[in-house]
């Protein structure tokens, strides 16, 4: 704008902001680019250039305003693009709006917990032993839904090609949906053990999907119904478990089984399927029942390895 304005006119963020105050009290207010006010708020679009107009010496008066709305409104910061402040009416209840998970964002802090290990745990020795994870699948910025205290992030020394490991779970959003991730967003989907849990395992696929960059691999472990199960439902192992799943079979004993090779096929335009495997090489079949998946040693799983056309 040119110079022959004046700085209230060039920048009217704060002239807007007290006509606004008292007037919109139901009315929800998003601020665009909150970088011209604020000089250290970290963007995914990066600092403001040098060669654009800012009020960081105003940055005070600005944080004061948002400030005066506190008795109708609650303040909430996003920094994804250029970095956005949302007034949330409080006549509306909880603060609904969701942050983006981006690639390389830290959702949680990644620290090993001794004790009985994880399914990703569990796997790695085997994963080391194949190149393809490495060198193909695991490569680049990577989501691991349902990650937990397990996540892929864990191991990421032994991946070297991983640039980065965000985790989704509870406290990001529904893991079905995941409706805060852009499409096409992630190098790679990794899942271990998640996808059970979902109401709708095809819902679930369709978005897990729907996030991965074209080219880019979704690897996926599930429990085997006959290994994990071992015939009984409701799962007495997991009473969070909906579904069981087999790789192929004709006949299922569980009422809520999904054949593996059947969901993939529902997909077949949409994916290249590159590994399908039973991981039953650790199972002891003799032994009493119990959850193998407890020691460190039976994966008791079905893991498959797509890659997104």
């Amino acid at each position: 704008m040119s110079q022959e304005h004046s700085a209230t006119e060039r920048l009217p963020l704060l002239a807007e902001l007290e006509l606004l105050h008292g007037r919109t009290d139901n009315a929800l207010i998003v601020l665009d680019d909150v970088r011209i006010y604020r000089r250290d708020f970290r963007t995914s679009g990066g600092t403001l250039p040098d060669w654009a107009e800012n009020g960081f010496d105003q940055e005070a008066a600005f944080l004061s305003l948002l400030e005066s709305f506190d008795a109708t409104h609650t303040v909430h910061w996003h920094e994804e693009e250029t970095g956005y402040a949302v007034l949330w009416p409080r006549a509306w209840g909880e603060y609904a709006l969701k942050k983006w998970v981006l690639p390389g964002d830290q959702t949680q802090p990644f620290a090993f917990r001794l004790g009985v290990p994880g399914t990703t745990c569990i796997s790695i020795n085997r994963r080391l032993l194949d190149a393809r994870f490495g060198n193909r699948w695991l490569v680049g910025k990577g989501l691991d839904i349902g990650g937990g205290n397990d996540s892929i992030a864990l191991y990421r020394a032994l991946f070297p090609r991983i640039e980065s490991v965000t985790v989704y779970e509870w406290a990001q959003g529904d893991a079905q949906y995941l409706e805060n991730v852009q499409d096409d967003s992630f190098d790679f989907v990794y899942s271990g053990h998640c996808l059970e849990h979902v109401v709708d395992p095809r819902v679930a696929l369709r978005h897990w999907l729907r996030v991965l960059k074209p080219g880019g691999h979704l690897v996926i472990t599930v429990p085997d119904e006959d290994l994990y199960e071992q015939g009984v439902w409701p799962s007495t192992f997991n009473d969070d478990h909906k579904h069981t799943f087999t790789l192929f079979k004709r006949e299922s004993w569980s009422p809520v089984s999904i054949n593996v090779l059947d969901l993939l096929r529902d997909f077949e335009r949409e994916v290249s399927v590159k590994k399908a495997e039973l991981l039953d090489h650790s199972f002891l079949p003799s032994m009493e029942r119990f959850d193998q998946t407890r020691t460190a040693f039976a994966e008791s799983g079905i893991e498959f390895v797509v890659q997104k056309l």
